[in-house]
């Protein structure tokens, strides 16, 4: 049952995590991150959200996931 996913993004495992986007739409379960320094490594994490008396409601965040930029 989730509304949307806010991402987040660092340049190193144990650093600070910057919100990227946030994926509106339950359906919507897909995100391309298009401003990335070529051969550089980043790191990602989601959580859910929900919206509960007008107020969203966040799940925990997942494992983190390493990418490197083509």
């Amino acid at each position: 049952g989730a509304y949307g996913y806010r991402i987040k993004r660092s340049t190193s495992k144990n650093g600070t995590y910057k919100v990227v986007a946030t994926v509106k739409g339950k359906n919507k379960t897909t995100y391309q991150d298009k401003k990335l320094a070529a051969g550089k490594t980043y790191y990602y994490k989601v959580r859910s959200y929900r919206t509960v008396n007008g107020k969203k409601v966040y799940s925990g965040y997942s494992s983190i996931v390493s990418k490197k930029a083509k």
